[in-house]
């Protein structure tokens, strides 16, 4: 047990460090490794409370520069695939959700690094509604909703504090909205207290730092770091879904 929370420190403290400097990416760090460690569900109700801390903080500091309108149809969108995402995940067994989850980093992992610099959607309602139904379903199904809105809010807006704002806002609806999903069908568990709180202690520590370093920190290197965990970690879970 103890090593499991030292893992979990060390975890979160990354992927605090990644997510303060890309503006996401926290989820995808998580969720490629901690399920090595702990039960699927425990990690995506861990990722999601912890990831919120992260998103409020970031929505009070930069308030001002929410867009508040871009985040309308996509959250709407969200919201409901959200809640479809967190029960088709519940109704899979771990060994269905390793095989899956394998799939899906392999298949984020191929997108980040081939094809996220090379896709630019327009601005309109319809593609808002698309990306936000389909970042709400992967956050329901993984805790890893980013990908989608990063691209679309990437695409669509020029301010970089806008597009931080409004992107954290967005982030912040859709993760409440998993997480009360979660909680009503009891994957929130009194067990889930203290590794929750040395969680959110390591995030604040490594989005703090992160925040500080920003500057100094190679974005180039923290992506390729990321790219090579969830490769890693996706040939993992698939290996694991195969043999059970």
């Amino acid at each position: 047990m103890i090593l499991s929370y030292l893992m979990l420190a060390i975890i979160v403290f990354i992927a605090a460090l990644v997510q303060s400097t890309s503006g996401f990416g926290f989820g995808i760090i998580f969720m490629a490794i901690m399920p090595l460690i702990l039960p699927y569900k425990e990690c995506n109700v861990l990722t999601l409370a912890t990831v919120l801390c992260l998103q409020v903080y970031t929505v009070i500091k930069f308030r001002r520069h929410i867009n508040y309108r871009m985040v309308i149809v996509p959250a709407i969108a969200a919201l409901i695939f959200g809640s479809i995402g967190v029960h088709l995940m519940i109704s899979m067994s771990g060994t269905a959700m390793n095989f899956v989850l394998g799939i899906f980093l392999w298949g984020l992992a191929f997108y980040l690094i081939f094809l996220a610099s090379r896709i630019h959607l327009k601005k309109n309602p319809i593609t808002g509604f698309f990306a936000g139904s389909f970042g709400g379903f992967m956050d329901g199904m993984f805790a890893i909703g980013g990908p989608p809105m990063v691209a679309y809010f990437d695409s669509v807006m020029n301010d970089p504090m806008e597009y931080q704002a409004t992107l954290q806002l967005y982030f912040m609806i859709t993760t409440v909205n998993v997480l009360f999903n979660n909680i009503i069908c009891g994957n929130f568990t009194a067990k889930l207290v203290a590794p929750l709180s040395i969680s959110i202690v390591c995030c604040l520590v490594g989005t703090t730092l992160g925040m500080h370093f920003t500057q100094k920190i190679s974005m180039k290197l923290v992506r390729k770091l990321a790219y090579t965990v969830m490769l890693l970690a996706g040939a993992y879970h698939i290996i694991k879904g195969f043999i059970g």
